[in-house]
C-alpha cells in the first residue's frame, strides 16, 4: 500500500469516528433542547447562537431545586421516588448530571403514575435558568467558585394524571386437577372456584394498580394451595389496559395441579409420650381432602398440649401420590416434670405467692397431674388437675380437687372444698366440658358466726366459644360462656331440696373508625331453688371487682346477712368500655374510658343497679391485655383502683 493511500484511509476513519460521536451527542443535546424552554438566561443550555460552554463551566455549581405540580397524593409519591428528588440535596451536582435526570423524568414518572392506575397521565417539564450573569466569563470561572457564582435551576414537573384506569373484566381459567372436577360437577371444586372468584380482590369496578393486581394473585393463589391444591401455581396472567377507555380487563390461568388428600401420619422424636395423644388430635380424617388450615390448627393444638417444646407438620407432597399424602410430625418433648414459682398482686385479692408442679406423665399413666398451691393475704388455695392425654373424638379425661380460703372486704371468710369428675371436649373455637362435682362452702363473719353452710352434688354442663381474631389479646369478634348445672343441696343450717343455675356471660370486641376500641360485656344468671333450700355459696353470684363493676370491692355486691355479704340467686352486670392509642412511643399503650352497671340480689325485682365509670390504661402486653384502672362507686361514692392481667371470660 503506498503512503498517500495510507493517508487517505486514515483521514476517512477519523472522519467515521467524529461523524459517530456528533451523532452520540446530538440525541441527549436535542432532548434537552425538546424539555427545556429556551431563553436568554440560558445561553449555555440548548441555544443556537448561544456561546458554547468550556468543560469548566460544566462544572460550575448549581443552586437548583425541584417543583412537582400534580394532585395529592400524587405529588408525595414523585418527590419520594423520582431520581431527580433524590439528588435534590447534593450540592455537588453539575449542569451535565442534572440534563441527565430531567431526562430521564418522563419515563420514571409515567411507570409510577402507571402503577396508581394513571395510564393516560400527561407529564410536562419546564427547566428555568435564574442565573443572574450568562457572560460567558461568569459561566467558565474556576472550580471552587463562590456563591456568588452559582447558577440558579428550577425544574417544575407538571401532572395531568388524568381518569384513573378500572377493571372492566376477570375471567378465570382453570387446569389440572380443579379443571376435572368441574367438568365432572364435583359440588365441592365448584364451591371453590367460586369462592375463588368471589374472593378476588380486585373486581370489576375497582381502580386497578400494579401493586393490588400483584397482591391478588398472590392471595389467590395461597387460597387454592391452602385448600386440596399444595402444587398449584399460574400457567399466565394477563392485564390489557385500555388507556383510551381507561380500562383494565384481567385474564388469569391457575393449573391446580393434582388434588391431594390425608394420608397416614408419621410421628418423629417421641420418647415418654404416646404418639395417640397427638394423633387423636386430628382435625381431619385419612382420606379427606389436604386443607393448609387444618394442618396448622393441628400443630397448634399439638403445641397447647404442654408435652412439647417444638411442634413442626409438614406434608410429604409427592404429585405422583396425592391420594394419600403423608403427614410428618416432628416433635421435641419437654422435661417429664417442671416447677414454678411466682409472685403476684391484683386489686382483687392484694398480694400472693405461687407455687406450681406439672407431671406430664403421672404414675406412668397417660394422663398429666399439676398441683398447685397460692398463699396471699386474703387468698389461700390448694388445687390438684389429673388431665388425661387426647382421648379419641378430641376428648379428656378430668378429675379435680380444691380447697380455697378467702377473705371478703367485709372481713368474713369463706372456705370451700370441692371434688370434680368430668370430660372435656376441644374444637377450634368451641369448648365444652360435662362433669359431676361434690362441693361445700361455709362463710363466717368476722366475729366468727356461721352464716351460711351448705354442701351440694351437682352436675354441669359448661360452653365456651370463642370468635375472636386473637385469643391472648382480641380486638373483633366475640367470647362467650353459657352454664347450666342441676343437683341437690344438703345443709347443716336450712332446708336441702334440690336446685337449678343458669349463668352466661358475652364479651365483644369491635374496632371503631378513628383507631376507637370497643368492648362491651353483659353477664346474666339465675339460681332456681325453693326459698328455704340453702344453695353452697360458691354456685350463688355476687357482683364487683375488676372484671365486674368497677368502683366497688371484690365480691361485695350480694345479699347482706347479719351484716355480712353472701351470694345472691340473681346477678346482671354489663360494662361499656372505648379505648385508643396514647400519643406516647410505647407500643400497645392505649388510654381508655369506661362504665359499669350492675347488681346481685335475691331476685331480678330486687335489683338495684349499682354504677361505676372512670378512667383507665391498657397495655397489650406478650402475656395478656394488662389494665389499670381508677374507677368511682356511685353508691358507695368512693374511688377504686382496679388492675388485672389476662382475658376474662
Amino acid at each position: 500500500m503506498s503512503l498517500s493511500c495510507g493517508l487517505r484511509l486514515a483521514v476517512r476513519m477519523a472522519g467515521c469516528l467524529v461523524g459517530c460521536l456528533v451523532g452520540s451527542l446530538a440525541g441527549p443535546l436535542v432532548a434537552w433542547a425538546q424539555v427545556v424552554p429556551v431563553t436568554p438566561a440560558m445561553p449555555a443550555v440548548a441555544g443556537a447562537s448561544a456561546p458554547a460552554a468550556s468543560p469548566r463551566a460544566a462544572r460550575l455549581p448549581l443552586n437548583w431545586r425541584l417543583v412537582v405540580d400534580a394532585p395529592s397524593p400524587l405529588d408525595s409519591l414523585l418527590e419520594a421516588n423520582l431520581d431527580l428528588a433524590r439528588f435534590q440535596q447534593d450540592a455537588n451536582v453539575s449542569r451535565g448530571e442534572l440534563r441527565r435526570l430531567v431526562a430521564a423524568v418522563p419515563e420514571q414518572a409515567r411507570s409510577l403514575l402507571d402503577a396508581q392506575g394513571y395510564f393516560a397521565a400527561q407529564v410536562r417539564i419546564r427547566v428555568q435558568d435564574g442565573t443572574a450573569d450568562s457572560d460567558a466569563s461568569r459561566l467558565t470561572g474556576a472550580e471552587g467558585a463562590s456563591v456568588a457564582d452559582r447558577q440558579d435551576v428550577t425544574v417544575t414537573v407538571t401532572v395531568e394524571p388524568g381518569p384513573r384506569t378500572q377493571v372492566s373484566r376477570v375471567q378465570f381459567v382453570f387446569e389440572g386437577g380443579l379443571d376435572q372436577r368441574l367438568s365432572d360437577g364435583d359440588p365441592v371444586a365448584q364451591a371453590l372456584a367460586d369462592q375463588l372468584a368471589a374472593k378476588w380482590a380486585l373486581p370489576e369496578g375497582e381502580v386497578f394498580r400494579q401493586a393490588d393486581w400483584s397482591s391478588a394473585k398472590s392471595d389467590t393463589l395461597a387460597r387454592l394451595r391452602a385448600d386440596t391444591y399444595p402444587l398449584a401455581s399460574w400457567s399466565g396472567t394477563s392485564a390489557t389496559v385500555d388507556a383510551t377507555a381507561h380500562t383494565a380487563s384481567l385474564f388469569l390461568v391457575a393449573d391446580s395441579g393434582p388434588a391431594f388428600a390425608f394420608g397416614p401420619i408419621q410421628v418423629e422424636g417421641l420418647k415418654r409420650q404416646p404418639a395417640s395423644a397427638i394423633v387423636n388430635l386430628t382435625p381431619f380424617k385419612q382420606g379427606g381432602p389436604y386443607r393448609e388450615r387444618q394442618v396448622l390448627d393441628w400443630q397448634e393444638r399439638i403445641q397447647k398440649l404442654g408435652l412439647f417444646d417444638s411442634v413442626f407438620v409438614s406434608p410429604a407432597l409427592d404429585a405422583s401420590h396425592p391420594e394419600a399424602t403423608p403427614l410428618v410430625v416432628q416433635v421435641r418433648e419437654l422435661p417429664l416434670q417442671s416447677a414454678t414459682a411466682g409472685i403476684g398482686i391484683s386489686s382483687d385479692n392484694g398480694p400472693r405467692l405461687s407455687l406450681e408442679h406439672l407431671h406430664r406423665h403421672a404414675f406412668g399413666l397417660d394422663w398429666q397431674a399439676k398441683t398447685k398451691v397460692q398463699l396471699g393475704a386474703r387468698l389461700q388455695d390448694a388445687q390438684l388437675d389429673f388431665t388425661s392425654h387426647p382421648w379419641e373424638g378430641h376428648k379428656r379425661g378430668l378429675v379435680s380437687a380444691q380447697t380455697t380460703g378467702l377473705t371478703d372486704s367485709d372481713n368474713a371468710v369463706t372456705r370451700s372444698q370441692r371434688a370434680r369428675v368430668g370430660l372435656l371436649r376441644e374444637g377450634e373455637r368451641l369448648e365444652r366440658a360435662d362433669y359431676v362435682e361434690l362441693q361445700h362452702a361455709s362463710v363466717r363473719s368476722a366475729t366468727d358466726v356461721l352464716v351460711a353452710n351448705a354442701t351440694a352434688l351437682s352436675a354441669t354442663t359448661q360452653w365456651i366459644f370463642r370468635d375472636v381474631d386473637n385469643r391472648l389479646l382480641p380486638t373483633r369478634g366475640t367470647a362467650s360462656m353459657a352454664q347450666l348445672t342441676f343437683g341437690r343441696t344438703y345443709s347443716a343450717l336450712d332446708q336441702h331440696g334440690f336446685f337449678g343455675r343458669a349463668h352466661t356471660r358475652l364479651t365483644g370486641y369491635l374496632p371503631l373508625p378513628l383507631a376507637w376500641q370497643l368492648t362491651a360485656r353483659g353477664e346474666v344468671g339465675q339460681v332456681l331453688a325453693n326459698e328455704s333450700v340453702s344453695v353452697p355459696d360458691t354456685l350463688l353470684f355476687r357482683a364487683g371487682g375488676d372484671d365486674s363493676v368497677r368502683g366497688y370491692a371484690y365480691r361485695s355486691l350480694g345479699v347482706e346477712i347479719a351484716g355480712v355479704t353472701t351470694g345472691a340467686r340473681s346477678v346482671a352486670t354489663a360494662s361499656l368500655e372505648l379505648a385508643h392509642d396514647l400519643p406516647v412511643r410505647v407500643p400497645g399503650l392505649q388510654g381508655a374510658i369506661f362504665a359499669d352497671a350492675g347488681d346481685a340480689a335475691d331476685r331480678f325485682s330486687k335489683m338495684s343497679a349499682k354504677r361505676g365509670y372512670g378512667v383507665g390504661v391498657r397495655w397489650r402486653s406478650p402475656v395478656g391485655p394488662f389494665r389499670l384502672d381508677v374507677a368511682y362507686g356511685e353508691a358507695v361514692q368512693q374511688w377504686r383502683l382496679h388492675f388485672s392481667v389476662g382475658v376474662s371470660l
